[in-house]
């Protein structure tokens, strides 16, 4: 086969037409379709385009191309390497300035197609999406804070390539099939469709108040995805093609909300994951947001501090408790086979051991490595990066 070497000056990265598209598409289903068949694969990925959160350009489909090839009998060109790349909403908090919104861009579905691999496409690939997107969809004359991926393969590759891998941990709950453990709350309350826009505003406004708290010493940036509607209702759009297709079945909750006897509350939103094999079938936490929680700078170890001197903390512990409860027994509803949720916060964690004492925080090394790649100005050596809220919702 005539193919290009990786590095040839006519290989270039451009925007999909739509026959590309559906032939993009096509070629993922083999490594992302999971239980669905192509023809549902393309159903389902033409769905997702039409999502609040994907259309009018919010998704871009990116194809490598060799520009100096002929076109293939199709009428199309030959596609060596593809990848989707999502606008988000986005908060950035630099020292001593006041917090503002950006956009950035979550790059998904990156794939090479088999006959093609160990050329080297993927890497010139990711190379070329980079210096695109320095300035895509950005105001003109600004350059884009940051990207963010979920890397399949391992931290070297795309940490190579200036995507640095951040916290990808996260506590698994096993399904229950009732509320076992009473636990001094009121009981959950579902959350459905219709409360999605509500609590995304109250989260998006505590998390804005969290991030203006001064950083600590040093030269400390914060950044965080936003949290919001149209993100939680892609990955609900998401669960709902596949429970249809799959199950028969509608999702009707999308989360649950506790109160803690001070008042404050706790909610999590969640989406079914449904995968080829039963292990892959997981209930993922979404998003887990405590009222008053900070610990914008204090990650959860692997073996955090069981004991809690405040009484306010163990009332959030318990809130947290209750709707992680809830959510366990969705799953076995659902026949799941857990409950997870990605980087737990020292009280999450404590929560999830009231709950399984036995509950411990898995550090993933291979699969969904959450990366992200810096695009704004040059900052001081000494200058660290903290990812607020890296949680399931920002995944694509």
């Amino acid at each position: 086969m005539d193919l290009p070497d990786s590095s040839a000056p006519t290989l270039q990265l451009v925007q999909a037409t739509e026959p590309e598209i559906i032939e993009s598409s096509t070629l993922g289903s083999f490594s992302w379709g999971g239980p669905l068949d192509t023809s549902d694969y393309l159903r389902r990925e033409a769905h997702l385009r039409n999502q609040p959160l994907t259309r009018d350009g919010g998704i871009t489909y990116w194809i490598l191309v060799d520009t100096a090839a002929p076109p293939t009998a199709r009428g199309s060109r030959r596609i060596l390497a593809s990848c989707e790349t999502i606008r988000k909403r986005a908060l950035i908090a630099l020292p001593g300035v006041a917090i503002r919104e950006t956009i950035c861009h979550g790059i998904g579905s990156v794939h090479c197609n088999q006959d093609y691999r160990g050329r080297g496409f993927g890497r010139r690939m990711m190379m070329e999406l980079a210096n695109i997107l320095d300035t895509w969809q950005q105001k003109e004359g600004e350059r884009a804070d940051f990207s963010v991926l979920w890397s399949d393969i391992g931290k070297d590759f795309y940490a190579k390539l200036g995507w640095k891998t951040y916290s990808s941990k996260h506590i698994a709950l096993p399904p229950k099939s009732t509320h076992e453990h009473a636990l001094g709350v009121p009981e959950p309350v579902t959350l459905a469709s219709e409360d999605i826009d509500r609590v995304c505003s109250t989260d998006e406004a505590n998390l804005r108040s969290e991030m203006a708290d001064p950083t600590p010493a040093g030269s400390v940036v914060r950044v965080a995805l936003v949290p919001d509607a149209a993100t939680m209702q892609w990955h609900h759009s998401r669960e709902e093609f596949l429970a249809k297709v799959l199950v028969g079945r509608w999702p009707n909750s999308k989360g649950a909300m506790a109160e803690a006897p001070d008042g404050r509350r706790v909610w999590c939103i969640w989406t079914r994951t449904f995968g080829a094999s039963q292990d892959q079938r997981v209930l993922n936490i979404l998003r887990l947001s405590v009222e008053g929680e900070k610990n914008l700078d204090q990650p959860a170890s692997t073996k955090p501090n069981d004991k809690l001197h405040d009484h306010a903390q163990r009332a959030q512990v318990k809130a947290i408790a209750a709707v992680l409860q809830a959510a366990q027994v969705e799953a076995f509803d659902w026949g799941m086979s857990s409950v997870q949720f990605w980087n737990p916060s020292p009280l999450s964690v404590l929560a999830a051991r009231h709950l399984e004492p036995s509950a411990e925080i898995v550090e993933r090394h291979e699969e969904s490595l959450a990366s992200l790649r810096w695009h704004g100005r040059p900052m001081p050596d000494n200058a660290t990066i903290d990812w607020i809220s890296n949680e399931k919702f920002a995944w694509c």
